[in-house]
């Protein structure tokens, strides 16, 4: 018996599970063409907020991983699409402190994204972690929350992790937005209970596996949801780690080939 054949749907982290940047991580091409084979459905699910559905799609592609849009569910896009869903969205304006394609998540969801002085008074202040953020992303946010904006986040994940090591992520930004307007962002992404549920509502009725290298956000809202979950050993997190941690996983795996390995008697 093994992992795979307990589950009817995996729900995928991609960076430090799926790749390292752009270097793919080598047992994920070969373990989710099988598991496609085997008739399992599949999501993407990332906190990572700078590319849009179809980039991410593409990046995969690139990496000889079988990847359609649609099965992509990423922070940027599971934000702007939670406060379309929770708010009276038509018309309304967003200070988008993001990447361009976090900005057309926001514009397709039916917000007007804005700029400048006009970015003061939005409604909606909405933050993904980019590698363009500066001094006047924080000011113009501060103003705009300040003024009434209703405040999220893609994610709070502090760092992500590349093959030189661990960089700053949305976390980072959020806190010294939160430090400097006095108000704490709603995150909707990983571990928070609505990017979990887009998935799970995707992809109806079975038995749902979370695989992924974090225990603060993929492990954390696996047990959240209640759905069983694997931590692989290949980003963030290390075996060090796990004594003492809140979020315990069902599985522990090297990396995502431990899936079609053979479980212990």
């Amino acid at each position: 018996m093994r992992i795979a054949d307990l589950y009817d749907y995996f729900l995928f982290d991609l960076d430090g599970c799926v790749y390292l940047g752009d270097r793919v991580i080598p047992a994920a091409p070969p373990t989710i063409a099988e598991l496609r084979r085997l008739g399992k459905k599949l999501l993407f699910l990332t906190n990572a907020p700078y590319l849009s559905r179809e980039n991410f799609a593409a990046k995969l592609r690139r990496m000889e991983i079988e990847a359609r849009a649609e099965e992509i569910v990423s922070s940027s896009w599971a934000v702007a699409q939670y406060v379309a869903h929770h708010h009276d969205a038509a018309g309304r304006t967003a200070l988008v402190v993001g990447s361009e394609e976090f900005k057309q998540d926001v514009r397709d969801a039916g917000l007007r994204v804005v700029e400048d002085e006009e970015a003061k008074h939005a409604d909606f202040v909405l933050i993904g972690g980019y590698f363009g953020f500066c001094y006047k992303d924080m000011m113009l946010a501060n103003f705009a929350i300040r003024n009434g904006a209703a405040f999220y986040t893609s994610n709070r994940d502090a760092t992500f992790p590349t093959p030189e090591g661990l960089w700053p992520g949305t976390g980072a930004a959020v806190a010294a937005i939160e430090c400097a307007s006095g108000r704490t962002a709603i995150s909707t992404g990983k571990p928070e209970p609505p990017m979990i549920e887009v998935a799970r509502t995707a992809l109806g009725p079975g038995r749902a596996l979370m695989v992924g290298d974090r225990l603060d956000s993929d492990i954390e809202g696996g047990n959240r949801a209640s759905i069983a979950t694997a931590l692989v050993l290949t980003g963030v997190t290390t075996r060090e780690m796990l004594p003492g941690s809140p979020w315990v996983p069902d599985y522990v795996l090297e990396d995502v080939g431990g899936l079609l390995q053979s479980i212990p008697e």
